[in-house]
């Protein structure tokens, strides 16, 4: 796999997307984050509604993969609205974002566009930012360590293999997590993680004082709800 860009800024830009588009759920959607990041989601089958993109080959750039971004006359990401692979999407739609939120256009424009040979630097950058974004380093490890038959690709709307290249990547990553990015990540997460279900009443709440019991019924050990 090709190495990202020097000095894990792609944690760091990850960390503060997550914050300010208020994400503390799994698995991350990627069409809750575009609308909240104000950036334009097209589905191809609507492309011919907008004639000046027509230059852009975009079912040619869309050959190898499930999105791609145009950066005129505004920045929008084309996808593949008949991917049958959800997961697959998503990952794509989330390394695309990364391509904006880390100013990889703005920065490197001779790298960035459809037409342009990418740069693989940044195209793991943006990969290293989606795997951040979707699973970052303090969640998975708490419920690695909590909840190991749930820490699975599935909780991260991950693939197989791209759930095989998050674990790949922990130690590398969580060289970059400083304790008060660690604790901002895990307030963010604070609901999701404390969420119960009862296994006896079958009720759901938060677990705040992390009684482990159930507070309708008393119960003991309640399931997580992850």
């Amino acid at each position: 796999m090709e190495s990202p860009l020097p000095g894990g800024r792609y944690v760091r830009y990850a960390c503060s997307v997550l914050a300010d588009c208020r994400f503390g759920t799994l698995p991350a959607d990627p069409f809750v984050l575009a609308s909240r990041a104000g950036i334009m989601l097209l589905p191809l089958s609507q492309v011919d509604q907008y004639p000046l993109w027509v230059p852009y080959d975009i079912a040619d750039s869309l050959r190898m993969t499930s999105a791609v971004t145009l950066s005129y006359p505004t920045f929008c990401i084309v996808f593949r609205d008949n991917e049958a692979d959800t997961d697959r999407l998503r990952f794509a739609l989330f390394h695309e974002m990364g391509h904006i939120f880390m100013n990889h256009y703005r920065d490197f424009p001779e790298s960035m566009g459809a037409a342009r040979v990418s740069d693989p630097a940044l195209e793991a950058e943006a990969d290293a930012f989606a795997l951040n974004l979707m699973a970052p380093v303090p969640i998975v490890d708490i419920i690695r360590y909590n909840r190991p038959r749930q820490a699975r690709a599935s909780l991260f709307g991950f693939s197989r293999s791209a759930w095989m290249r998050r674990l790949d990547t922990m130690d590398r990553d969580r060289a970059f997590v400083d304790e008060e990015m660690a604790n901002l990540i895990i307030y963010l997460f604070r609901d999701f993680l404390l969420g119960r279900r009862c296994r006896d009443c079958g009720k759901t709440f938060l677990d705040e004082a992390q009684t482990d019991t159930c507070p309708f019924c008393g119960a003991p050990s309640p399931d997580w709800t992850l």
